[in-house]
């Protein structure tokens, strides 16, 4: 069974297409927080749940999630993305956890392909990311942004793992208001887990960070954090 764990503050604009992509995947049945995995025969299809942390905002994003019941929704004043997925991850009842961002389609076969992990348990991993913007710049930054996660080892828009790594992590660094996910991935690595990057299956993911800030400042911004110091401070795009 797969677990999806999506942190959402004031994304009123994404997070309803995102839902979408996600209960419209071929072959897989969601079910929601008061049914019983048992009573879903997997044979030939994957059983998920998918639970939504809405951290309080300005917009509707709450209202937005709420519309669908086979979505477990958590709202709350949480202190950030880290707490928002811990709690998300706590409430979850698959063997494979993906977390996902808001603002980060799947491609149809993605959420079967992480199935296919179920009995290999010791995995922390990421897949090939596409952009929400047909622009040649786009495409060329997402190429290469690719590739670096092969070699760093490193994610963007979505962290895939056995529930057994996030136990053994204790989950996502709560005080750390950026480059939590290095973190999580780089203690994963410490304690044996295998990086998985799979390039076979593919999510979109919005470029607002890079078109509002700049590709090349965000870029150099995340090397930093990389092979430096994770930035003390997180800015918020919409």
């Amino acid at each position: 069974m797969v677990s999806i764990i999506i942190p959402a503050h004031e994304e009123e604009k994404y997070i309803g297409i995102s839902i979408e992509r996600l209960l419209n995947q071929n072959g897989v049945v969601f079910i929601g927080k008061n049914e019983n995995p048992a009573d879903f025969p997997a044979k030939d299809r994957t059983i998920c749940d998918l639970t939504v942390v809405v951290t309080s905002g300005q917009d509707n994003t709450e209202g937005v999630v709420a519309k669908y019941q086979k979505v477990n929704l958590i709202s709350g004043n949480f202190s950030g993305v880290s707490e928002a997925r811990n709690i998300g991850a706590d409430v979850s009842r698959g063997d494979i956890f993906l977390f996902l961002d808001a603002d980060t389609l799947l491609n149809d076969g993605f959420i079967k392909r992480l199935d296919g992990f179920k009995d290999r348990r010791n995995f922390i991993g990421t897949s090939r990311l596409l952009p929400d913007i047909d622009t040649f710049k786009a495409r060329i930054f997402m190429f290469c942004n690719n590739i670096a996660h092969i070699i760093s080892r490193t994610s963007m828009a979505l962290i895939f793992c056995h529930r057994d790594v996030y136990k053994g992590i204790g989950g996502f660094d709560e005080g750390m208001p950026a480059g939590e996910d290095l973190k999580f991935i780089s203690i994963a690595l410490k304690n044996g887990a295998r990086f998985r990057y799979l390039g076979d299956i593919s999510a979109i993911t919005s470029m607002r960070r890079f078109e509002t800030n700049g590709y090349i400042k965000t870029a150099i911004e995340w090397m930093g954090g990389y092979f430096f110091k994770p930035s003390e401070h997180y800015d918020v795009v919409r």
